[in-house]
């Protein structure tokens, strides 16, 4: 990672504040977190014989730093986290919870590590114009930000680079130029890598926004340099106790991508996913219905939609066929959604989601997969910053290969699905 940001951002209340350190320490926005989750999955996804039981159990604590702005215009934030695993199944799968360890036997097993989260620097700006401008240069955690989002369940991955984002009563814009990532689990920066691990200079992403009268138009393009080019575009309008939107995201293979060898492409010159969905506004909650269509064309095997502007980082992931224990992005696949969420009180909230896949095929034969789940969320009053999850459900899909999404074929040549179960709770505990 750039330790120059981290020096910066150590050195910017001494170099900027001219009230005094002590105010502005004080001044500023300090959170502590405590962080204990377990997940479990029973999955036989990537396994021919039978299922694979991956179970994680880790704690973490975590602080934050987010300055105020000097002179109301400059600042910085840091982020600190420190994870230990609890307990780990036998075959150990890091799923960026955990770092893995391995011994002189070759044995694997969980192991803590420490990481920065975040480091940057910050300066805003308000135009006579009522607009705003914020700029960031180091280490951010981007969530939906154009091309790109974050991943992990314990701790978020980040971006090295220089991001702006700029606001004003209609309309939005995101932009952002990015050359090194860190995943959940690692404790250090990368530079961008293709899946043969060929260097890849900068990831670019450039996302707008415009709402007026209940009406929402979003675009974004982003692209890993010569390697994938992502472009989405979304609608959503607002009626009467209902919202309508749909969504198109297109990616296209650069030369980079292309060059892989088949076991690492899985698709072979663009991919998209097309959806629709309805959110229908209750008394006791919201109600959606959707529908997706995946096309990831591949002559040599089962496509399968990818939108990572580099191996080594994650692609924005809001769409309706992303799933909560699984993602539904094969070729020619349909995707049916239904989901209910209910506030049940100020403290507790529930939510049932099921989506469906169906209608698409490998060697002409018909394949499926499904997932149903559940969570609850409990936020006590009583303890602010407290909150307790619990997610999971049964699910169902095909065996395949990790790399490539190739279908595996039983002695008679059929392709089998197995059936899967996934449960995730967590504690955290802000202050």
């Amino acid at each position: 990672m750039k330790k120059t940001a981290i020096a910066l951002c150590m050195l910017s209340p001494i170099t900027y504040v001219n009230a005094g350190v002590l105010d502005f320490l004080t001044e500023s926005n300090h959170k502590f977190g405590l962080k204990n989750f377990y997940d479990n999955v029973q999955s036989g996804r990537n396994d021919r014989t039978g299922k694979s039981d991956i179970f994680n159990w880790v704690q973490s604590a975590s602080y934050d730093f987010d300055s105020v702005y000097v002179d109301d215009h400059y600042g910085f934030n840091l982020g600190l986290l420190a994870v230990e695993p609890l307990d780990y199944g036998k075959i150990f799968f890091a799923k960026s919870i955990a770092q893995v360890k391995v011994d002189d036997k070759g044995q694997r097993s969980a192991e803590g590590f420490n990481k920065v989260t975040e480091a940057f620097l910050k300066q805003k700006f308000t135009t006579d114009d009522n607009i705003n401008v914020n700029l960031y240069e180091g280490l951010r955690v981007l969530k939906n930000f154009g091309a790109v989002s974050r991943e992990g369940s314990v701790t978020s991955s980040a971006y090295y680079g220089i991001t702006a984002e700029v606001t004003a009563k209609k309309w939005d814009m995101k932009v952002g130029y990015l050359t090194e990532y860190s995943s959940p689990n690692d404790s250090d920066t990368e530079e961008l890598l293709t899946k043969d691990n060929k260097p890849i200079d900068f990831i670019y992403t450039i996302a707008a926004g415009y709402n007026n009268d209940g009406e929402s138009f979003q675009y974004y393009i982003g692209e890993g340099q010569d390697y994938l080019r992502s472009q989405s575009f979304g609608y959503s309008k607002k009626l009467t106790g209902k919202k309508i939107s749909a969504k198109l995201v297109y990616v296209d293979a650069l030369s980079k991508y292309k060059a892989l060898s088949d076991q690492n492409r899985y698709f072979d010159d663009n991919a998209y996913i097309a959806e629709i969905k309805t959110d229908f506004f209750l008394s006791s909650g919201i109600f959606s219905l959707g529908y997706a269509y995946v096309s990831a064309k591949r002559e040599s095997s089962l496509g399968r939609f990818e939108n990572n502007l580099s191996n080594n980082s994650y692609g924005e992931d809001s769409n309706l066929a992303s799933g909560l224990t699984k993602d539904f992005y094969n070729d020619q696949e349909n995707v049916l959604l239904a989901s209910y969420f209910h506030r049940y009180n100020q403290e507790i909230r529930l939510g049932l989601i099921a989506r469906y896949g169906f209608n698409f095929e490998y060697k002409g034969q018909d394949l499926y997969e499904y997932e149903l789940g559940g969570a609850i969320f409990y936020t006590p009053t009583s303890v602010p910053g407290l909150e307790l999850s619990l997610k999971g459900g049964p699910n169902s899909s095909f065996r395949r290969g990790r790399s490539d999404n190739t279908p595996y074929l039983d002695s008679n040549g059929k392709t089998n699905n197995f059936d899967g179960t996934t449960v995730m709770a967590k504690i955290s505990y802000d202050f």
